[in-house]
């Protein structure tokens, strides 16, 4: 079993209802298996703002997903195997003035 603790940081936050919430998982899961659950567990809305709307299949360039405070965006990243009690973060970078 493997605990994984996870942040939302606006505008997920406001998806989620909660800034901070632990999912516990029977075995290890892929970052991309873990935005499929929160896809199931929080909906299509919460999914959309992880993808780029022009370019199919990849990330927003306004996301940062950061897992034990780096800040990942290889190619390889969906495939990461995530560990017991990795701690990520949701992060949406806004710009104005």
């Amino acid at each position: 079993m493997i605990e994984l603790s996870l942040s939302f940081e606006p505008p997920f936050n406001e998806l989620t209802k909660t800034l901070y919430k632990k999912f516990k998982f029977n075995k290890p899961i892929t970052v991309k298996e873990l935005l499929e659950y929160l896809r199931g567990e929080y909906g299509e809305e919460f999914y959309n703002l992880i993808w780029d709307k022009k370019k199919e299949g990849e990330f927003s360039s306004f996301l940062s997903i950061i897992i034990n405070g780096i800040s990942y965006r290889s190619d390889n990243f969906l495939n990461i195997q995530l560990k017991n009690e990795d701690d990520i973060t949701f992060l949406y970078l806004y710009f104005g003035g």
